[in-house]
């Protein structure tokens, strides 16, 4: 945990110029047992705060709308009403065939004629599924930002187990084609050192 505030500014803050524009990002942690833990980050230009959800989940789209939703609260001075929402999705089990959240509605905003029947349910990401554009926002990206030839050339040199570095003058673009290169392997996995955002203190890794 001690290293988390290193991976959330990879760069030096004080000569980034603040800016209302808003990166997502993602870090990951490897224990000694090869187990990634990633770190989904949501960073606005010039600020000295950063928000940082871990979980051993690659679930991206729902920690950034998640990381969002929780931003919006926090600028609007609603502290609390985001401490409460983290801290009751925290308490839900786990997602999966057995277990399914529901959402419903609060009595004091509910009609007479309504019950307290099921308004919505959550239905958690499948990491074992083929990814797809534009439902997988890393592969979205990396079609864009990246060329067909150089996306050849990168799933070839993954093939090939070579050590591959990527980079980037936007740390989101950065950490998106990272991981959607290795979502390129499908249904094989990348099982080497994983790092998609490069602290100073670890650049012995480029060489």
């Amino acid at each position: 945990m001690q290293m988390v505030p290193k991976f959330c500014f990879p760069f030096d803050v004080e000569r980034e110029p603040p800016s209302p524009a808003v990166q997502h990002f993602t870090f990951a942690l490897t224990d000694l047992t090869g187990t990634r833990r990633f770190g989904f980050c949501r960073l606005r230009a010039g600020a000295h705060s950063c928000l940082c959800i871990l979980s051993h989940l690659p679930w991206f789209e729902v920690f950034y709308k998640l990381l969002n939703t929780v931003g919006d609260l926090l600028a609007q001075d609603q502290v609390s009403e985001a401490e409460d929402l983290l801290l009751n999705l925290r308490q839900q089990p786990l997602p999966g065939t057995s277990v399914g959240p529901e959402l419903v509605s609060s009595p004091q905003h509910r009609s007479p004629r309504q019950s307290a029947h099921q308004l919505s349910c959550f239905v958690a990401p499948d990491s074992g599924r083929l990814p797809s554009i534009p439902e997988n926002r890393n592969l979205t990206e990396l079609v864009v930002a990246v060329t067909d030839e150089n996306i050849v050339g990168l799933f070839a040199a993954l093939l090939a187990e070579r050590r591959v570095l990527l980079t980037s003058s936007k740390l989101s673009t950065l950490t998106s084609c990272v991981h959607a290169s290795c979502a390129l392997l499908y249904p094989m996995r990348w099982e080497h050192v994983l790092i998609p955002t490069l602290p100073p203190h670890l650049l012995d890794y480029c060489w």
